[in-house]
């Protein structure tokens, strides 16, 4: 089960980038367009300066008194975090997973020597856990940290929850049971509505829930034909927990 392999072999590339000079608007429409949670930020001889997430966006963005949600007049350079956490391109699999969830971070950009090659996502660590074939029960990669808004509740309260709980994304329920997530990517695409609407008008559909006894690799596989972030483990109608990005990540690491 030990992932010593590289991460030249699983890392995606090219990586998309944006120039620090780039207006924010252009960075929404390329993490929309390309459902990227992040992107790489370049100089303008095209080296890595820094990372510009949905969370930077988000937390840039502002309510007017009864108005949609708006994004402030800046550049990329504005609101990216600098120095983004990269790795060699010969570094094992297992070293990268300890550096994204030692960092808390759901990427790593990988260089061979100054140059920018690739990006290695928690989302590749997946695909090693769905081409080794583990068994390990998706239940023991669970854990309980969930944060929900109802159906009813308006646009702008599921914002403000998503922004203060932390959270890439939160469950949202209808009698209890999870019906729909409510992420940043939701929360940036609808931010030319009223704040009034009502979740359910906007939340994503693509959610998926599976019982704790099922094996981390089909888990996995799910997870990313359905191109979701997040697995809700579930028993008696009920959730009981959630598997992220940063705990297959985890689970790599060890």
């Amino acid at each position: 089960m030990h992932f010593t392999i590289p991460v030249r072999e699983y890392m995606s590339s090219p990586v998309r980038t944006l120039r620090a000079s780039a207006p924010i608007e252009e960075a929404d429409q390329v993490l929309h367009e390309h459902d990227l949670s992040a992107v790489g930020v370049v100089s303008p001889e095209g080296r890595l300066v820094g990372v510009l997430s949905r969370t930077d966006l988000l937390k840039s963005a502002t309510y007017g008194h009864g108005r949609a949600l708006t994004l402030p007049k800046a550049t990329v350079a504005d609101l990216m975090t600098p120095d983004p956490i990269s790795v060699g391109v010969g570094v094992e699999l297992r070293t990268a997973a300890r550096t994204m969830r030692d960092a808390r971070v759901h990427r790593v950009f990988v260089e061979d020597g100054d140059r920018l090659v690739g990006v290695l996502s928690t989302r590749d660590l997946m695909r090693t856990v769905v081409e080794r074939g583990l068994s390990t029960p998706l239940g023991e990669l669970a854990h309980g940290s969930l944060v929900s808004v109802k159906v009813d509740d308006p646009l702008a309260l599921a914002a403000d929850r998503l922004d203060r709980a932390n959270k890439h994304g939160l469950v949202v329920v209808e009698d209890g049971w999870p019906v729909g997530i409510f992420d940043q990517r939701t929360a940036l695409a609808s931010r030319g509505l009223p704040p009034e609407t009502r979740v359910d008008e906007v939340m994503s559909l693509r959610i998926a829930t599976l019982p704790a006894h099922v094996p981390i690799s089909r888990a996995a596989a799910q997870a990313l034909a359905l191109k979701v972030r997040r697995i809700l483990v579930v028993q008696d109608r009920g959730t009981t927990g959630i598997v992220s990005g940063l705990d297959f990540a985890r689970f790599v690491a060890h």
